[in-house]
């Protein structure tokens, strides 16, 4: 099962953890705990694995999938 991946603004979240449930950003902080609390208390219903944490880069970094 492929995790949908909103689109990440960099000047808003970058250099943070951002969560990530169901294609939504739930949560954002500077520390993984800090997230993952955060997203747990927003997300009730969702359970761990459907949490995606994501370390968002400080500047521009491209992706390319093959």
């Amino acid at each position: 099962m492929q995790k949908k991946i909103p689109t990440i603004d960099i000047k808003k979240y970058g250099g943070k953890q951002v969560a990530v449930v169901n294609g939504r950003i739930v949560a954002f902080g500077e520390t993984t705990k800090e997230v993952l609390e955060r997203a747990r208390k927003k997300t009730v219903h969702s359970q761990w694995k459907e949490i995606l944490l994501i370390t968002v880069p400080r500047g521009l970094t491209v992706v390319y999938r093959l």
